[in-house]
């Protein structure tokens, strides 16, 4: 089946266009970290609307986005009553991201999504929210600095770091080893400690 043959093709590549656009409005280039912050804008948004507003507020998003938005959706609920802090702990626990990172979040969402939406659409959309939850979405200005790309990686850069000085470290002292002894066992118990760092190193990458 060619490309053009593919009828999912055009309703596809339009949802990778609108996480783009929140990706760059986020700053990141991380496409899961962006669509699991979307997913939670839309169902805070979509729970906190009456059903009319809720559908008229997925008709100006493409397929498979309106998808995402309706996932989970229980229209005999709506509009479910939520203070900012539960809103917070809900995008929070959904989108896996700091507390303290969720008012940017939003903010971020919120300015892609107002770029992508007919005019108008987004703000009728939040003129139907209370003050506070109204001033949630659209208080937060722009990322001063970009979000992580996913968490934790930071931790994961540092372990790889460590890891790489130990690797240097072990086969430092192994070629020193070799160079200075030819005697059998010729590394002594400093080498055989390099030895077992590189192989406990090694297996755990490979595992």
């Amino acid at each position: 089946m060619t490309h053009h043959d593919d009828p999912f093709a055009r309703t596809y590549n339009t949802a990778c266009e609108w996480l783009a656009t929140v990706a760059q409005a986020l700053g990141t280039r991380d496409r899961r970290f962006t669509y699991r912050v979307l997913r939670a804008w839309l169902h805070v948004l979509r729970d906190r609307l009456t059903v009319e507003a809720a559908a008229h507020f997925a008709a100006q998003l493409p397929e498979l986005l309106r998808g995402t938005f309706y996932d989970g959706w229980v229209p005999s609920k709506q509009p479910q009553r939520f203070s900012v802090e539960e809103c917070i702990t809900r995008v929070s626990t959904e989108a896996t991201v700091r507390r303290a990172d969720v008012r940017q979040v939003i903010g971020g969402v919120t300015t892609g999504m107002r770029e992508l939406l007919s005019t108008g659409a987004l703000d009728h959309a939040l003129d139907q929210l209370p003050k506070d939850l109204r001033e949630l979405f659209t208080g937060a200005q722009l990322p001063a600095t970009p979000l992580p790309a996913e968490p934790g990686l930071a931790d994961q850069l540092r372990g790889v770091r460590d890891d790489v000085e130990l690797l240097a470290d072990a086969v430092a002292t192994l070629a020193r080893g070799l160079a200075e002894n030819s005697a059998s066992p010729p590394l002594g118990e400093r080498g055989a400690e390099a030895a077992r760092t590189v192989k406990r190193i090694m297996l755990a990458r490979q595992s």
